[in-house]
């Protein structure tokens, strides 16, 4: 077999495959024996067609299956000896028979060379931070609040009392979707209705009813409702006060905890973090990326470009029917996801070259740490950890994982560093946004 490339661009490559003993119609005679036995035919017992009647049904196809596997076999051999790893399926260009000889050509790409990755002159910003115990604290107020309950009231509705309300609103005098509700409570001055509508319910009484006026803004989310006037008949069910839980020992409990207050303090911190140092590896992660991805340029190849944007959109919308949202006639236009795909695909193959050059592996007991990690927020620990550790593909993710922070750590190790301090809230809610 004779293999000659060439190059059509930068990363295009022309291969042409010459076969020199190829026998294509010595296989085609061969296939068609093979199928002979199962050949069904009118008039002829099964095994017994006639060679020239099979040949006539179902030579084509024959030859059509010897073709495909010739190309298919010496293609991959052609890409063993060149050492050529295509950056996508190759496209084939010609195919031609010259007495025993098969030859054709096909066009495919080529992953860029890249260069050795310099970090010289580099400033990156890490943030670092700490769980405090003021931040203990107001988690602990978000397990009351989330934990509070309603106490009813006789006097009027003041701001952050809770109104239990039934609402029907109407436009030109005909109710619109979205305009009606039953039992609903609502917080004044929280904000989930508009100013102007929860205004309009303050100092009233349970058992009132009540003619809310209102115009929508021109920046309304509902398109259809924006400038628009309604009227609304509220009835007010109950207007009532919070009351937070006591911070006691069944508080405690009541989250999970029988060992008392300052148990569940020590567990929520415990928590806190765990979370807070996930969240600092990922924005420290992410601002290591973007300025790997700034300070390396790369031509990319079409075809995984191509690839990662189809994953990305398909993944966009199985996050959809995960909220439950019917994604069948929403278009999904793959070239909106070509820049994102284009970044990844790009640090994929810088990192590749990190780990390449640097000989990079995952460390055994780094890849253990984060499956304990994993199961510290699971009731039954040591059975997620049996489950990684056990399930090779899961493992195989755990492994990549480390491997990427591994690469992070060497970035920050070959760079200038400034540290910059931040808070509990504020590094989880960046990295969330």
């Amino acid at each position: 077999m004779q293999v000659s490339v060439e190059n059509v661009s930068e990363l295009g490559r022309r291969m042409t495959v010459t076969v020199e003993d190829a026998n294509i119609e010595q296989a085609v005679q061969e296939r068609l024996k093979s199928i002979r036995p199962q050949v069904k035919m009118a008039g002829f017992r099964p095994g017994k067609v006639p060679m020239k009647m099979v040949a006539q049904t179902h030579g084509p196809s024959a030859r059509r299956e010897v073709i495909d596997n010739l190309v298919q076999e010496s293609m991959r051999e052609a890409f063993t000896q060149e050492e050529i790893n295509p950056a996508g399926p190759p496209h084939i260009d010609s195919m031609d028979e010259e007495g025993e000889k098969f030859i054709y050509t096909l066009n495919y790409e080529v992953f860029p060379e890249v260069a050795d990755i310099k970090l010289d002159d580099i400033t990156l910003e890490k943030t670092v931070a700490e769980v405090t115990d003021e931040d203990v604290d107001k988690m602990i107020e978000t397990l009351r609040e989330q934990r509070l309950t309603w106490d009813p009231l006789k006097r009027g509705a003041k701001e952050e009392d809770g109104v239990t309300i039934d609402f029907v609103g109407k436009i030109d005098g005909e109710e619109f979707q979205g305009g009606k509700g039953q039992d609903v409570l609502l917080e004044l001055g929280a904000g989930r209705m508009l100013p102007e509508f929860e205004e309009q319910l303050m100092g009233k009484k349970a058992g009132q009813e009540v003619k809310v006026n209102l115009t929508f803004p021109d920046d309304y989310r509902a398109e259809n409702l924006q400038g628009k006037k309604a009227e609304f008949d509220v009835t007010i069910k109950q207007v009532a006060k919070k009351k937070l839980p006591k911070l006691d020992k069944e508080f405690a409990a009541l989250c999970g905890v029988e060992a008392g207050v300052a148990a569940l303090k020590k567990e929520v911190r415990a928590n806190m973090e765990r979370e807070l140092a996930t969240a600092l590896k990922s924005l420290n992660k992410r601002r290591a990326m973007d300025m790997l991805s700034e300070k390396n340029e790369l031509t990319l190849p079409e075809a995984p470009v191509e690839r990662e944007a189809e994953f990305l959109a398909e993944q966009a919308k199985n996050n959809l029917r995960g909220q439950g949202v019917n994604v069948e006639g929403i278009p999904f236009d793959i070239e909106n996801f070509k820049p994102n795909a284009e970044n990844r695909v790009k640090l994929s193959l810088l990192i590749g070259k990190i780990i390449s050059d640097n000989e990079i592996k995952p460390d055994e007991d780094r890849v253990k740490q984060a499956i304990d990690n994993i199961a510290a927020s699971y009731e039954d620990a040591d059975e997620v950890v049996n489950y990684y550790m056990n399930n090779q593909e899961k493992l195989s993710e755990i492994q990549m994982t480390v491997v990427e922070d591994m690469v992070v750590e060497w970035i920050f190790d070959h760079v200038k560093v400034e540290e910059s301090t931040s808070t509990f809230s504020d590094v989880v809610n960046a990295v969330s946004n």
